[in-house]
């Protein structure tokens, strides 16, 4: 009676997988560290973008628990009272626009945005660098413009009011000028990060 197909037990790895080697790539705790990794410099700029970067998520978590809680009160006013409270639509769509573009700019901190790097991260260190560097600096103009055009919406709908809520149409577009200045922050920083050893990897890289 021959036996069935064995089970690779805890220690041993399925067969053309590499130790360290999940099923969606590396895992990072078990894979090899990058060797030309180097410690941020500007350590305490680094700490203290770090710290503004968890308030704008802790800031962007508070108004997703309020447009949670107010979606509900829509719905219970709208089915159960027979007394759809109007307003809330409004507010929602601010808490929306604010909550998107806090955790943009917090995602240009991180380097969590999408991007497609299998090209440059094959590329000697001085070419990698430089397209690193490239990469940031389009982010730094994007934030620029983002900046420069949010605060003219702003100055430009400060006379005219959001309906039902009786706030000026610039808190909308106050949240493109906090996405461009963050950003703008947190992206001066890596670049000086970068200048101070331009063909080292950053630990985030």
């Amino acid at each position: 009676m021959s036996a069935g197909p064995s089970v690779p037990g805890p220690e041993e790895p399925r067969a053309g997988r590499a130790p360290g080697e999940g099923v969606f790539g590396e895992i990072p705790e078990l894979a090899e560290p990058k060797p030309d990794v180097i410690a941020p410099p500007f350590p305490a700029l680094d700490r203290a973008m770090g710290a503004l970067a968890r308030v704008c998520m802790a800031v962007a978590g508070v108004q997703i628990v309020a447009l949670v809680l107010l979606m509900g009160w829509l719905v219970f006013g709208r089915y159960v009272l027979n007394d759809t409270p109007t307003w809330i639509e409004q507010l929602a769509i601010l808490l929306i626009a604010w909550i998107t573009f806090l955790g943009a700019a917090v995602g240009v901190r991180d380097e969590s945005h999408l991007s497609i790097d299998f090209i440059r991260e094959s590329l000697p260190p001085v070419p990698r660098a430089a397209l690193r560097v490239l990469a940031d600096v389009m982010v730094a103009v994007f934030c620029g413009l983002m900046t420069w055009q949010g605060w003219k919406l702003v100055g430009t709908n400060l006379a005219r009011e959001i309906p039902m809520l009786g706030l000026p149409e610039a808190w909308r577009y106050a949240a493109l000028v906090a996405f461009g200045a963050l950003g703008l922050l947190f992206v001066a920083l890596r670049l000086a990060q970068r200048a101070v050893a331009p063909t080292r990897s950053l630990p985030w890289d």
